[in-house]
């Protein structure tokens, strides 16, 4: 299933942003609250989940924003932070 949210799609058709659809894949991930200088040790945190429950990496982490670090407290911001997995062979 694509969905796009409709906002999306009205940058996209101005030019102001690119779309890109990528496969599924399966994902790990924290949801994070706090400074973002702090976001490394819930990816540490992520990363040890990984290796003690059977897991491998298997491509770039991201980190997604939810607000942002201009307006927002540095206590009440929320971040992603997936990372591609597959089940160790």
């Amino acid at each position: 299933m694509n969905w796009i949210p409709e906002g999306v799609v009205k940058l996209a058709k101005s030019g102001e942003v690119k779309v890109k659809t990528t496969n599924p894949q399966e994902v790990t991930f924290a949801v994070y609250k706090g400074s973002y200088r702090k976001m490394g040790e819930a990816f540490g945190q992520l990363v040890q989940w990984i290796e003690e429950n059977g897991y491998e990496i298997v491509g770039p982490s991201v980190a997604v924003c939810h607000n942002d670090s201009h307006t927002a407290l540095e206590e009440e911001l929320v971040s992603e932070c997936p990372i591609p997995v597959r089940k160790r062979r």
